[in-house]
């Protein structure tokens, strides 16, 4: 239930592999089979921006390529952006360049902030933004470009993005207008 008690998001990419030695864990220690002790689940990945961020964000777990595949064959995807606090604004400018509508933001705290030198150079303060963008899959590819070239890991607000495949959307109705004309 969402009443009454703290709740908190998390997100962490994982392989099958890492899933697999996950979900049991998730039942015996967290007890998540319980009612009201959250829930967990897997959504594959389509793309990630670059190698360093999908090393960054694997935490150093063995990828085998051609696993993310699954679903690729939707009208939309879910980009998300995980950048520095108060860079959304910069990140959001870069999507629109290229034809993104409109994004939503969640403040969050970054975990694992020591595996970031390890794989990306660079420091990364806790403090972040998450941002959801919901794009049109042919639209994806230039939109992460973008976020890359003007808000990536260069640039202060050390963006990271990946997207998740989108099988049905509500409320967008003047985006799907737009594509019709």
């Amino acid at each position: 239930g969402l009443d009454g008690m703290e709740k908190s998001v998390l997100f962490h990419l994982v392989t099958d592999a890492a899933w697999r030695q996950i979900k049991p864990a998730l039942r015996k220690k967290m007890q998540i089979d319980l009612p009201g002790m959250g829930i967990a689940f897997i959504i594959p990945v389509s793309s990630v921006g670059g190698k360093k961020a999908l090393n960054y964000l694997t935490c150093g777990q063995e990828f085998v390529k051609g696993e993310e595949s699954t679903l690729k064959e939707t009208k939309n995807e879910l980009l998300v952006v995980i950048a520095n606090h108060g860079y959304t604004e910069l990140v959001m400018d870069a999507a629109r360049e290229v034809h993104a509508a409109g994004g939503t933001v969640i403040h969050a705290k970054g975990t694992g902030t020591e595996n970031a030198q390890q794989f990306l150079g660079v420091t990364l303060v806790p403090e972040k933004e998450m941002l959801f963008i919901v794009v049109k899959s042919e639209q994806k590819n230039s939109i992460m470009r973008a976020i890359m070239e003007k808000a990536g890991l260069e640039s202060k607000a050390q963006s990271i993005v990946f997207s998740l495949p989108v099988t049905d959307t509500a409320g967008m109705r003047l985006m799907e207008e737009m594509g019709e004309t």
